[in-house]
């Protein structure tokens, strides 16, 4: 099972918006607030809008583009996902090895707003190895939320990104693997011109779909 997802990009063309909206109605306010374990842990600071409507923009923005991209919703089965939280990590700032909390959903998803900063890499555990992300902006790293990670310290400039958390449909692990490969072999099948439901019953691509239905509506239950 993929233990990860990078979408390259996807938010690049509503970068200036959100920077607009973060100018026009956003605070800066100490990351602390958003996590009780100190500032020997996270260090950073965080975005507090002035009125609930703009922090609804930034999630209309924030999930017109993930909502609408097929790998995220396949590799999540994303159910529900939570306000968007925007952070900036200035030089010296960090965030110390952690784990989200559980509440918070099944996969955690950062989102860079920005490239020009040096340090400031998110790290996280997979297989026993620490792997580093720090794409170009607009790009999104999504990750099932107990995976141990941290960010190194910001040497030079600012970090700033967009986390949030998503609820899966699908809460057992076996399921869920059986689910990422059906909906990745889909992308390789071909969708025939059928016309009648004998033409779909020996379809591969209908029947892979029919399964692909039949864990979420089971998963839903």
């Amino acid at each position: 099972m993929k233990e990860y997802l990078v979408i390259e990009k996807n938010l690049t063309p509503d970068i200036n918006e959100i920077y607009r909206l973060i100018d026009q109605f956003g605070k800066w306010v100490d990351g602390s607030i958003s996590f009780s374990g100190g500032d020997h842990v996270k260090k950073n600071n965080q975005i507090s809008f002035n009125n609930t409507q703009c922090a609804g923009k930034l999630s209309d923005i924030v999930y017109d583009r993930m909502d609408t991209h097929k790998s995220f919703h396949n590799f999540t089965a994303a159910k529900s996902s939570d306000t968007p939280l925007i952070t900036r990590t200035s030089v010296g700032g960090y965030y110390r090895p952690h784990h989200d909390y559980p509440d918070n959903g099944d996969y955690s998803t950062t989102i860079f707003l920005n490239d020009d900063y040096e340090g400031g890499e998110l790290c996280l555990w997979i297989n026993g190895e620490e792997k580093k992300f720090k794409p170009s902006a607009g790009t999104s790293v999504t990750y099932k939320t107990g995976t141990p990670h941290r960010v190194n310290e910001v040497t030079k400039g600012h970090r700033d990104v967009i986390v949030f958390w998503t609820h899966s449909r699908i809460k057992d692990p076996f399921m869920m693997e059986i689910y990422q490969e059906l909906t990745h072999a889909l992308e390789y099948v071909d969708v025939p011109p059928y016309k009648t439901l004998y033409d779909s019953a020996d379809c591969p691509h209908f029947i892979i779909q029919s399964l692909i239905n039949s864990i979420l509506r089971k998963s839903t239950n």
